[in-house]
């Protein structure tokens, strides 16, 4: 019976794999041979009964791809031939309307790579308005499913040349050099790798020569410059865009140097920021990218940059932007990265944003700030931060250098940024530390006379969280008064809660909100448990004659604004030593020491908050330190001397810019109102 399965099968696949395709009735033999063995007993999971089986069903399919292609000629629009294309393609069907598809659709491609080049390279970004985000990202998914599929390794492409051809007029080393067509080499290839034209040809060898110049190969001058040239090729001639993506494929296999690897990926990341590839080629490049993100080290995170990127492009399309030769020269100093920065809260304010290594901190804070729509004149105060999250070390197997002892056991508090800043080096900083870390966006600088209700409500947000955060989380700022501690913690809950059942009023109502969550750490054993949610409850009237989110927010921040040391950037230290100019004074330090840093100056306090010493910014005559070690000269006023405070520390870079950030802004904000005062 399995024998005339077999010869009824071989009887139809000659029409199912034949130019003509098949039509309704070609099905019938092995329908009947199929229900012929059942008859007889022939189990449904022998190989044979399985193959016939599968072949029965997909010829189901193929009349429908059948018509599918029929009419996909018919309409000739380019959505619908792919679709059809790709039906065929699934089913591996050498359909005569296959062929018919590829011409028409090459026909297609020439006439817009005819206009993309009258255009200057630049195509009109796809409307996404009719797209939600959930959308997007399910159609991003599925593109990446599709894309990891073998057809789609970069050999495999239609249009690549064959290696004899390749090698046609290579005299010596012909094999070799067909061996190598698709994989790394330091000298200049004999043609194109694709099938282009004489005149394309000739591009493609110039851009390889320019390629192998920028990763390396080649002592070439100016490398950016040459970067430059590929990446104004690539906008420009549409046409040479899946040649110069299939080059660099080619020069990243098998390449057996980390510098030259490096660079390739630096140019990959250029590209893909620049221009996109065709439609045909697209999935063969995403394929692989995609293989290099499962990697480990620079590779994959260059690989994750050059992914993101390339699926921005494929949906907009191309930038028409060129990086100009000092932009490019500035991934010499430091890799492109994606930023995940997050608010105070947690919440997630964007994922995955493509930093270049052009890119300082001030422009992403500008960026951050506007997808909230927060007002331009509010963003200078506005800044990144560098949180150290803890957790596993990153690449616990990578040696690093131990961590001096002095410092090891004091906490880092969150880093703020300077404007002048790369998101790259902090990230290769913390990669070497094998330190988890996170950005967080929040104000940086705190002038006083810029206090007051703030009219701009994601501003306002951003801000509350920032003080919620400040007293009821981390308990960075402290408070004498209780009524005060009672009333911000009634003032949260209430914010929390306004609008989700409103504030508690008993104690069930308490409990279930998690009322004790809302009361400092430092303050919750001044009264007893049953004592606070008492006390609680009987702010209830306080909280709600606050009845919107901004009007609790206000309230909030006005009981922070009256806290002299709000606003300020916390920094743990421990005494090194104190240098006394006048050896008669008598002036001493605890060991463990916290340096509050804020507009008013430099404030000491003790490891339980005791404030021991203030100076202001004109008192500090010098400072600097290494990355153990931060050195304080300080004027004293009284005894007309100075005096120097060594202190050992892993953040003195933070603290020397956090000074010099305070300085300028109270020195930018005095001008703007001697401006003012002039007119």
């Amino acid at each position: 019976f399995q024998k005339g399965l077999s010869a009824a099968m071989k009887t139809v696949e000659v029409k199912v794999y034949s130019k003509g395709g098949i039509v309704e009735g070609d099905s019938q033999p092995l329908e009947a041979a199929i229900a012929d063995a059942k008859s007889k007993g022939v189990p449904d999971t022998t190989p044979t009964m399985v193959a016939a089986t599968n072949l029965l069903e997909n010829m189901g399919k193929q009349i429908g791809v059948q018509q599918q292609c029929a009419e996909a000629l018919e309409a000739g629009d380019k959505a619908s031939l792919k679709a059809a294309l790709k039906a065929v393609e699934d089913l591996e069907l050498n359909l005569e309307s296959k062929d018919l598809i590829k011409i028409t659709l090459k026909e297609l491609k020439d006439h817009e790579n005819m206009l993309l080049e009258e255009s200057g390279g630049v195509t009109e970004a796809p409307d996404m308005n009719d797209l939600n985000a959930e959308e997007i990202e399910d159609e991003r998914m599925a593109r990446r499913q599709e894309a990891m599929g073998t057809k789609y390794r970069f050999w495999n492409f239609s249009n690549l040349r064959s290696p004899d051809d390749y090698a046609k007029g290579i005299l010596l080393n012909k094999k070799k050099v067909k061996e190598g067509m698709l994989k790394h080499q330091e000298n200049l290839i004999p043609k194109s790798l694709l099938d282009l034209s004489r005149e394309n040809n000739k591009k493609a060898i110039d851009i390889h020569r320019c390629m192998l110049g920028y990763m390396g190969e080649k002592q070439m001058s100016f490398p950016a410059t040459l970067a430059h040239d590929i990446l104004t090729k690539g906008l420009e001639h549409p046409l040479m865009r899946d040649e110069l993506f299939m080059q660099l494929m080619k020069q990243l296999s098998h390449n057996p140097k980390a510098e030259s690897i490096a660079k390739g990926w630096q140019l990959m990341c250029m590209c893909v920021s620049t221009f996109p590839p065709s439609d045909e080629f697209d999935h063969f490049v995403l394929n692989f990218i995609l293989s290099k993100t499962e990697g480990h080290g620079a590779v994959k995170n260059y690989a994750k940059y050059a992914l993101r990127t390339l699926e921005g492009m494929m949906t907009s399309g191309a930038s028409g932007f060129v990086p100009c030769v000092e932009e490019i020269a500035a991934y010499k100093e430091r890799p492109p990265v994606l930023a995940t920065v997050e608010l105070v809260d947690g919440q997630i304010l964007s994922t995955d944003l493509p930093v270049t290594p052009d890119l300082a901190v001030g422009k992403v804070t500008e960026i951050c700030a506007h997808f909230l729509e927060m007002q331009d004149e509010l963003i200078e105060h506005m800044g990144l931060f560098v949180y150290d999250v803890p957790g596993e070390i990153i690449d616990p197997g990578v040696e690093r250098k131990p961590e001096n002892p002095m410092i090891k056991d004091l906490p880092r508090t969150p880093r703020p940024l300077r404007s002048s800043d790369f998101l790259g080096d902090i990230i290769v900083q913390k990669a070497r530390q094998g330190r988890n870390f996170k950005f967080v966006f929040k104000k940086k600088i705190f002038l006083e006379a810029t206090n007051g209700p703030p009219t701009d409500p994601q501003y306002s947000r951003v801000v509350y969280l920032q003080a919620e955060d400040e007293v009821i989380t981390s308990g960075n700022l402290r408070f004498d008064n209780i009524e005060d501690i009672i009333n911000l913690a009634a003032l949260s809950m209430m914010h929390n809660y306004l609008n989700e059942g409103g504030y508690p009023h008993d104690v069930d109502g308490f409990y279930e909100v998690e009322g004790m969550s809302f009361i400092p750490e430092s303050w919750q054993y001044a009264m007893t448990e049953e004592e606070w949610v008492q006390t609680m409850i009987g702010r209830a009237s306080y909280a709600e004659q606050f009845t919107t989110v901004l009007e609790v927010q206000h309230a909030f921040l006005a009981i922070c604004e009256k806290n002299p040391y709000y606003g300020g950037h916390l920094f743990c230290c421990k005494k090194a030593f104190i240098n006394l100019s006048d050896e008669s004074e008598d002036f001493d330090l605890p060991d463990l020491i916290t340096l509050c840093y804020r507009e008013d100056g430099l404030h000491f306090f003790s490891d339980n908050y005791e404030h021991l010493f203030h100076c202001g910014f004109a008192d500090i005559i010098r400072w600097g330190g290494s990355s153990r070690q931060f050195s304080l000269v300080i004027w004293n006023a009284d005894s007309e001397s100075t005096f120097e405070v060594m202190l050992h520390t892993p953040q003195a870079a933070d603290m020397a810019a956090c000074i010099l950030d305070h300085i300028d802004h109270i020195m930018q904000y005095k001008n703007m109102e001697e401006e003012e005062e002039e007119e």
